[in-house]
């Protein structure tokens, strides 16, 4: 979890180092900055989720968690983009991250007790 809170902020912090002009095929700082953040919603966003629906007591804790560093993250990551002057852009890759964690969600919204958990946890480690 860290490591993802670490490599968020890192790209975001990229956006003040990188001058040189990008290529066609890389995305720029503004859409890097709203990729960044785009993944630490879709964090927050699955566990409030697991917040809703499970009753084990470690996953809610571990929810609990996900939600209180990816907000604290992504309130970091937005005053850098604004004393930057960098207004995060929509892109192909947030788009697609976005669309790919709705159908998550839906998956576990099907889901329930440790099936729900199992699933959930084994997402946010794959994610």
């Amino acid at each position: 979890m860290l490591i993802r809170h670490t490599a968020a902020l890192a790209a975001l912090l990229l956006l003040g180092t990188a001058p040189l002009a990008q290529a066609a095929d890389k995305p720029t700082d503004p859409q890097i900055a709203h990729i960044a953040y785009t993944a630490g919603v879709i964090d927050v966003e699955a566990a409030k989720q697991a917040l809703k629906k499970s009753k084990n007591k470690e996953v809610l804790a571990f929810a609990k968690d996900m939600v209180r560093d990816h907000e604290a993250v992504n309130v970091q990551a937005l005053d850098l983009v604004k004393k930057l002057k960098v207004t995060p852009e929509d892109n192909a890759t947030s788009k697609a991250l976005t669309k790919a964690a709705a159908e998550e969600r839906a998956k576990l919204a099907k889901l329930k007790g440790a099936a729900f958990d199992k699933a959930y946890v084994d997402n946010e480690v794959a994610y």
